[in-house]
């Protein structure tokens, strides 16, 4: 003789509440810290390039580019926006190269 679920409402409510009051749900989130860095050019001449700007963030931190895009405006030429994910574990979104102050402000 099995105890059937279906026909005992009160027996499936209360083992509802046993499973969820027993297992941990935790609701975390996860928040990258924005580094702004500035940088300037090797040759005022020439831009920056996508590896001076690699070897750059890897003498600072320790871990691995995950993404790197460049976001040049007619203001701000050499602006690249980095994923970096360190050995530790944390992620970083870096800028490089983006100052607001650049912006030419019109009249």
């Amino acid at each position: 003789m099995g105890i059937m679920l279906r026909s005992h409402p009160r027996l499936r409510a209360f083992l509802l509440l046993i499973i969820l009051s027993t297992s941990q749900i935790h609701t975390q989130t996860a928040q990258a810290e924005v580094i702004i860095m500035p940088i300037q050019r090797a040759i005022p001449t020439q831009p920056i390039t996508t590896l001076e700007i690699v070897a750059m963030i890897k003498t600072i931190l320790n871990g691995r580019v995950l993404a790197l895009k460049k976001q040049s405006t007619y203001t701000n030429p050499d602006c690249h926006h980095v994923k970096f994910l360190e050995d530790k574990g944390e992620f970083h979104m870096i800028q490089i190269g983006c100052f607001v102050d650049n912006i030419v402000k019109n009249p």
